[in-house]
């Protein structure tokens, strides 16, 4: 088993979780940890009652030390394992065909869920199976396990199918999703960094999440679009985990982060476009600003530059955008950048009780190349 030092990992409370390989020293911890993970879930292997031999354990234990391949991490908080990630072989002698894959197992306990620990422990993972040639990650996530689903998607994780009725738990049938990445594939595409006259755009990062909140929880801000206002910093955590990064994978340039050249650490607003339709070879743009920055043209300049590089670099024919009637800001900046009032759909969005009507815009390629 490979080694590295001990890491302090902070979580997204501030609480300090002590990561590191897991040896026979362990197993006293792990024997307290254990029945805890069975009382508080059943998206586990652990059963209450069922506690593992201590003499097989530390055999288990021993032998992993000696394999190259094989993982065990543990994550301790003020002494105690609050959660567990094991890598292996599905077998002792992998067949030479199928010695790139390994499967895995993680538990966090309850009072960790959320804080960012099992993130990390994935993210050591992957950085151990690159070393020893592992080039496809695979395990089993029970679908009613919807918080880990969601991590594990986020993760790049892609569910392969569903074994129905993989678990039957206190008498009730579980289906299980079968997940897997494949490392070698892995996503590393990003939108360029586009400079305007006053601006910078460029990719959401994680740490964007503070300043996104910022604007993104202002109610004048979501009055007239089409999602709610962020409640909370995790909010805006989760659009960027959720949606910015899993369109970066998918190679879609949508969002962008708009900063000001003065200060690119501070997201003032987003800006990006997204397929509607590629045999149409049509695209839509999309974008949010801050209050203080409005009616100063930054939300025109940004958007030009968006745009300007989808014409260039995708085989796009037609970018198109809606707002709400009412939403007189957002049809000046479609104007100010030639795009053409094609009409009013009446009713055509539900949001907050009511039925809205909004006025869709469009320009084309030959269009906006005349117009540039």
């Amino acid at each position: 088993m490979a080694t590295f030092s001990e890491e302090a990992f902070q979580t997204k409370t501030g609480r300090i979780v002590a990561i590191r390989h897991c040896t026979s020293d362990d197993i006293e911890s792990y024997l307290r940890f254990q029945p805890r993970i069975a009382a508080e879930s059943t998206h586990t292997l652990q059963v209450m009652g069922r506690e593992p031999n201590r003499d097989s354990l530390k055999m288990a234990w021993d032998s992993a030390l000696a394999d190259p391949v094989a993982l065990r991490l543990g994550a301790f908080a003020d002494g105690q394992m609050i959660a567990h990630l094991g890598m292996y072989f599905d077998s002792e002698s992998p067949h030479p065909w199928t010695n790139h894959i390994a499967s895995f197992g993680m538990m966090v306990v309850k009072d960790f869920w959320g804080e960012g620990v099992g993130r990390r422990l994935l993210e050591i993972m992957e950085a151990h199976a690159r070393t020893c040639g592992v080039t496809r990650i695979q395990a089993l996530v029970r679908v009613k396990n919807e918080r880990g689903v969601r991590l594990y998607t986020r993760m790049g994780y892609e569910i392969e199918g569903t074994r129905r009725h993989g678990a039957i738990i206190n008498g009730e049938p579980q289906d299980e999703h079968h997940i897997a990445k494949l490392l070698q594939q892995e996503a590393t595409w990003q939108p360029p960094v586009l400079e305007t006259e006053r601006l910078i755009l460029r990719p959401l990062q994680l740490e964007d999440a503070e300043s996104l909140f910022e604007y993104a929880h202002d109610p004048k801000v979501t009055e007239y679009v089409s999602w709610e206002a962020h409640k909370t910093v995790s909010d805006s955590r989760n659009f960027i985990l959720d949606y910015a990064l899993r369109n970066y994978q998918k190679k879609v340039p949508e969002p962008w982060a708009i900063t000001l050249k003065s200060d690119t650490s501070r997201v003032i607003g987003t800006v990006g476009c997204f397929w509607v339709s590629k045999n149409a070879k049509a695209m839509e743009i999309g974008y949010a600003l801050g209050v203080p920055h409005w009616g100063l043209g930054l939300m025109t300049e940004a958007a030009r530059a968006a745009m300007n590089f989808c014409f260039t670099e995708f085989d796009l024919n037609r970018i198109q955008s809606r707002c709400i009637v009412e939403n007189k800001g957002s049809a000046r900046v479609m104007e100010k950048l030639g795009m053409r009032f094609e009409g009013t759909l009446r009713a055509s969005l539900s949001r907050r009780d009511r039925f809205w009507d909004l006025h869709h815009y469009a320009v084309l390629r030959s269009e906006w190349f005349k117009n540039e």
